[in-house]
């Protein structure tokens, strides 16, 4: 059934006046007729009596009537429905981050963007390293906060926003905690606490020790930051890590020693290229113009 015959009717039962009835709805009298007795023909019934140039509502024009208006009511509000949750749609953002992002100014820059645009809600996921990449071409997210070693992509767009690099974890007892730079050579043999696979630091550390020429003792590998500290604490091994993630945890019980050769890497904010909601667009234009604040 077409929604504007059942408009027509309503606005007609109403003025009951075709003249008017044409003005209200910006056509001809000869097209509200016709979709009059396009409407009596599908529903089988006279819906007016007309008689000397004047109309009034027939038995089942009466009964029609408020049918007609639920119809007319109920398309309004399932419009409204669906333009609501499109706007609500396209306010979310679902952005994918590496656990750490905590420790980099990136992660400040967000907060900050959100209270200039408090209509946007960010929907944030920890996700490991290696799965992030998989995440946001899969669907999943439409942005991801990740650790980049000399990777390209020509489908992805990426947006640098500061860099990091791999220090020494040692205990503060260790013969070398005072260094203010480290040969890696200089820990050959020692016991390696270290993230493993499932983040993407563990190659790159695997190539660092293969350039300093060793291979390295790796007695643990995992996914907790907070538990290698803990057994680097306790005089357990040593690790190498990112510098601003291990930051977060100084104290008197470690030593943060710079490498005298490291891996560049950024850490970096990654989307498809092609069509983006209007959020993504504000995001990425935000964090566009704010990568000077942050710095390298």
């Amino acid at each position: 059934m077409d929604l504007q015959k059942l408009k027509t009717f309503v606005n007609l039962s109403k003025t009951l006046n075709y003249t008017d009835t044409a003005e209200d709805l910006f056509t001809t009298q000869g097209n509200i007729s016709k979709q009059i007795l396009s409407l009596e023909k599908e529903l089988g019934v006279s819906l007016f009596k007309r008689a000397h140039r004047k109309i009034a509502l027939t038995q089942q024009g009466t009964i029609v009537l408020p049918y007609a208006k639920e119809i007319i009511h109920n398309y309004d509000n399932l419009k409204i429905e669906l333009n609501d949750f499109r706007a609500a749609k396209n306010s979310i953002i679902k952005m994918h981050t590496i656990p750490t992002m905590p420790s980099y100014q990136s992660f400040s820059l967000i907060t900050s963007f959100l209270k200039e645009h408090p209509e946007i809600h960010i929907e944030l996921k920890e996700e490991e390293s290696y799965n992030l990449i998989t995440s946001l071409k899969a669907g999943k997210c439409e942005l991801v906060f990740a650790r980049l070693f000399e990777f390209d992509d020509p489908d992805l767009e990426y947006l640098p926003m500061e860099e990091d690099s791999f220090v020494a974890v040692l205990p503060k007892n260790h013969p070398y905690a005072q260094e203010t730079s480290l040969d890696l050579r200089k820990l050959n043999g020692e016991h390696f606490l270290i993230l493993g696979p499932a983040t993407n630091l563990y190659n790159p550390f695997l190539k660092l020790c293969q350039e300093a020429g060793f291979e390295p003792k790796i007695t643990y590998e995992g996914t907790r930051v907070d538990l290698i500290m803990q057994m680097v604490q306790n005089n357990m091994g040593v690790s190498l890590m990112m510098a601003k993630t291990a930051q977060n945890f100084a104290s008197d019980k470690f030593a943060f020693v710079p490498l005298s050769s490291n891996i560049a890497n950024e850490l970096c904010f990654v989307r498809s290229k092609g069509q983006h909601s209007d959020s993504n667009k504000l995001f990425w234009k935000y964090a566009k113009d704010n990568v000077i604040n942050i710095g390298g």
